[in-house]
């Protein structure tokens, strides 16, 4: 990612969250990667009443709550629905297949526990 991505990525994530906060703080986590940590980037932040939170390089994938919580059991499930599908002989998933699984699936992993 680009500097100047960057930027565009914070105004957009700006753009869809500032409406829902009531004017308070936000707190956006981000990898370590240099380009998140301009003096530009910051600057945004700051005046937009974000936090940066940045997690040391390379270890995301330690730090990543929402993987543990969320995508994981997603993940799980999902394969289960699919093993389903299996055993009733459909062995292809198009997109209106995957929808149909994902539909099914999603109420149960994405609760308010989870979240």
């Amino acid at each position: 990612m680009t500097d100047e991505l960057s930027i565009e990525w914070v105004k957009h994530f700006n753009q869809y969250t500032a409406a829902r906060t009531a004017r308070v703080y936000r707190l956006l986590i981000l990898d370590g990667y240099s380009s998140h940590a301009t003096l530009e980037f910051n600057q945004y932040c700051t005046e937009n009443k974000i936090i940066t939170l940045y997690m040391p390089p390379h270890t995301s994938h330690l730090f990543q709550p929402l993987d543990v919580s969320c995508y994981s059991p997603l993940k799980r499930a999902y394969g289960r629905e699919v093993e389903e599908l299996a055993r009733h002989g459909v062995y292809y998933i198009n997109k209106t297949d995957f929808l149909i699984a994902y539909t099914r699936i999603r109420p149960t992993i994405f609760t308010q526990q989870n979240i």
